[in-house]
């Protein structure tokens, strides 16, 4: 396996809990390791009864206790994850990071090198997702005789140094002249240029690339901002409340539907466990003007920026609220 399921640990804390049912939750890039590790754990665990959830996960705050609870099952594991900022599971959850053992070679950090070089940059700031941390410390070492480097702390103490989600870029807020993300494709990557403003290269440890995203990003600033313009003078608006676990944020949605009608606007509350345009088409008026998604800042950026109709996420909607188009308010 590429990744370390840590399966020592696991089987320390199944015994240790008296788990006798338990449920495992994989993101879609490692559920292909899945069965694997159920046959490894099951030749050590022959009394332990191992379940793998075949629904989507697409993070810490998509955890399935609704499922756990439906099978009785007395353990969820949670894997590729760190626990989330604002959530932690009420059910018996163990998160496991899922670390990847591939390692950056020399000539990838020459690339970075160079890039940043191009970039003009003097500082620089990392970040990279939870399955990437222990890269960190060689990049900083690597870079450090040539630029200043910082690596920022995270939101929450579950989290490492320089670690990002995809709503949570709060260890990118340092003072840096370019930041250097080390993720696979592009999704956090993205999400780092939209929190930061600042130009981003991408370093893939599965591909071995390095990437400037910076255009990829002002392309995607762009698209927002249209989106906020057309919706700037919107009387209706449908507020969506997500119902996964980590995603249901009812004081934000209270906020919202206070301060829109403060300023005249008539609202709904909608709920919403999975929100495509196929599910917004279904609720769509034409007296309905604009939605704000207060589940997933991604949803709008990501999956329904083609949506016929302005679909926003929290912070766009107070720049909305405020009259303050500056500076660009991502994720929250």
């Amino acid at each position: 396996m590429s990744y370390v399921f840590d399966e020592e640990l696991l089987k320390s804390e199944i015994r240790k809990r008296g788990a006798k049912r338990v449920l495992l939750q994989f993101p879609e890039g490692l559920r292909y390791f899945s069965t694997e590790l159920v046959d490894r754990l099951s030749s050590s665990l022959p009394d332990v009864e191992f379940v793998i959830s075949g629904e989507p996960s697409w993070g810490a705050c998509d955890v399935s206790e609704d499922e756990a609870n439906l099978l009785k099952a007395d353990l969820l594991i949670h894997f590729g994850h760190s626990p989330y900022t604002w959530y932690y599971p009420k059910f018996p959850t163990l998160f496991v990071k899922a670390e990847s053992t591939i390692d950056l070679g020399e000539e990838t950090l020459l690339k970075l090198k160079e890039a940043l070089r191009e970039r003009g940059a003097k500082s620089v700031a990392l970040t990279s997702t939870v399955q990437h941390g222990r890269l960190l410390s060689k990049v900083r070492e690597y870079l450090s005789p040539h630029f200043k480097v910082e690596v920022g702390r995270p939101s929450s103490p579950f989290m490492g140094e320089g670690q990002v989600l995809g709503c949570d870029y709060k260890s990118a807020q340092v003072d840096a002249d370019v930041h250097v993300n080390v993720s696979g494709g592009v999704f956090h990557a993205l999400g780092l240029g939209l929190a930061t403003g600042k130009p981003v290269l991408k370093v893939d440890p599965y591909t071995r690339e390095v990437e400037d995203i910076t255009p990829q990003v002002y392309k995607v600033l762009k698209i927002r901002y249209s989106k906020i313009v057309q919706a700037m003078d919107s009387n209706t608006w449908v507020i969506v409340q997500g119902l996964k676990v980590g995603q249901n944020r009812p004081l934000m949605v209270k906020s919202l539907e206070s301060r829109l009608r403060s300023l005249g606007k008539k609202t709904f509350v909608v709920t919403s466990k999975v929100l495509n345009q196929d599910s917004l088409r279904n609720l769509d008026r034409s007296y309905i003007d604009v939605f704000v998604v207060t589940s997933c800042p991604r949803l709008p950026t990501d999956d329904l920026f083609l949506y016929e109709k302005p679909v926003l996420t929290p912070g766009e909607a107070k720049m909305i609220i405020t009259n303050k188009l500056e500076p660009y308010i991502f994720p929250w």
